[in-house]
């Protein structure tokens, strides 16, 4: 039975961490061949959050940027109580030059979120299942 479970941690472990490199080098290619311009905070929106003790508020940044003379404007899912950013604060973004509403604000965070959420699921499970293995084969 024990076979059975850590093999399919393995298999879990793995296919996250594949999907977490995946993601990780789409990102990064997004990043680099993206168009990189600062954009304006011109509002935060208040957004109402329900959780267990209650509701909050927590705010998104409504970013204004231009392509080719035309102003765009984008609101990432990312929610903050305090706001993330001041009104009139310049941020750095990149876009897709083919689609003008892909865009991702330039952090660590902004960038591979994604890619690191697999990773911080994927790398413990497929370290507790091939441990397992590595164990019972003598190898540690």
């Amino acid at each position: 039975m024990g076979v059975v479970i850590h093999g399919l941690l393995v298999l879990i472990g793995l296919a996250l961490v594949a999907l977490g490199i995946q993601f990780f080098l789409s990102s990064r290619n997004f990043r680099e061949t993206g168009v990189r311009t600062l954009a304006t905070v011109r509002d935060n929106i208040a957004m109402e959050s329900r959780n267990n003790s209650g509701t909050s508020i927590m705010y998104a940044p409504l970013l204004e940027y231009a392509v080719k003379g035309e102003k765009k404007t984008y609101t990432p899912n990312a929610r903050s109580n305090p706001p993330a950013y001041d009104i009139g604060e310049k941020v750095p973004i990149v876009y897709s030059p083919n689609n003008y509403q892909k865009v991702r604000i330039i952090s660590y965070w902004g960038i591979y979120l994604g890619s690191n959420i697999l990773f911080a699921f994927g790398l413990p499970i497929l370290v507790i299942g091939a441990g397992y293995f590595l164990f019972k084969w003598g190898i540690i």
